[in-house]
């Protein structure tokens, strides 16, 4: 995993846990991330106890590879 998803991780958590869904959005949006993906990566983070940014990155790593998009959903 790299530097740059790890920070976009951190961001996406802190939009998240801060209840800022319109940044959250738009910082997906910025980051080229396909709706279907921001669905998947959203549902995922919703389904977690307690999101923290490692969490999420490893979400998004795994959204990233579309044969292992089933396992966001388990």
């Amino acid at each position: 995993m790299n530097n740059v998803m790890k920070c976009q991780a951190a961001t996406i958590n802190e939009y998240f846990c801060h209840h800022k869904s319109l940044e959250l959005a738009e910082f997906m949006s910025d980051i080229n991330m396909p709706f279907d993906q921001q669905d998947r990566v959203l549902n995922a983070i919703q389904r977690l106890s307690k999101p923290s940014a490692r969490k999420i990155s490893i979400i998004l790593e795994l959204a990233g590879n579309n044969t292992m998009t089933e396992q966001l959903l388990k």
